[in-house]
This record gives C-alpha cells, sequence and structure tokens, in this order.
C-alpha cells in the first residue's frame, strides 16, 4: 500500500472513504425521500440527511460531493419535501412552520451548486 501524504486520507486504503460517507447520506436521503412521498406525519428526517451531506460538501470533499450528487436527483428530493411540507405543515407547530421551511430553502440551495 502507498502513503502519498500526512492527511488522514493520504494514503490508498483512505482515499477513498469520504465517499461511502456520501453514499450513506446520499442512502439515508433517498429512503427518507421515499417515505416523504406518502407520509402524512409532521415529522421527517431528510433536511437532517441533507445538512449533514452540505456539511461533508463544505470542507475539502466538495470534489466528491460534486462528482456523487445529480441535479435531477436534488430536484427530485426538493419537488419531495415541498409536496410533504404542503401536505403536512399545518401538523407542525406554528411557531416551527416557517424556520423548517425556511431551512429547506438554505439547504437546497446549497445542495444545489454541488450537482452536476
Amino acid at each position: 500500500m502507498k502513503i502519498y501524504s500526512t492527511a488522514p486520507d493520504g494514503n490508498e486504503m483512505a482515499d477513498m472513504e469520504n465517499a461511502r460517507y456520501f453514499n450513506l447520506a446520499i442512502k439515508q436521503i433517498e429512503d427518507n425521500i421515499e417515505w416523504l412521498k406518502t407520509s402524512n406525519k409532521s415529522v421527517q428526517a431528510v433536511l437532517a440527511h441533507i445538512d449533514i451531506l452540505v456539511y461533508l460538501s463544505r470542507k475539502e470533499f466538495c470534489d466528491s460531493a460534486v462528482s456523487m450528487v445529480k441535479k435531477d436527483q436534488v430536484q427530485e428530493w426538493k419537488s419531495t419535501f415541498y409536496d410533504w411540507y404542503e401536505r403536512c405543515n399545518k401538523k407542525i407547530p406554528a411557531k416551527f412552520r416557517e424556520g423548517i421551511k425556511q431551512n429547506a430553502d438554505e439547504l437546497f440551495t446549497e445542495l444545489e451548486q454541488y450537482g452536476h
């Protein structure tokens, strides 16, 4: 095995480990999006998973995010989330409704920057 830098991922065994985290985040988002398509509950976890993906994308793994996130995929996630929000927002306590939507707007805007 080859070592090529002092970075945590600076060797052949670790250099693709960040991709595993992106794949896991994308899988979690996909699973949660499927659930949102039919859910009538006021709770969701998709924004938490998107937040994690966006956080990882901001760091030194930006190139990995760009290669793994597809623009049409993000559009589907966004559409599904907002469909769920329209269907269920009256069940969300009023003091949180606008903040949740605002948070989603910000996360999807940032995530769209990584899509290709």
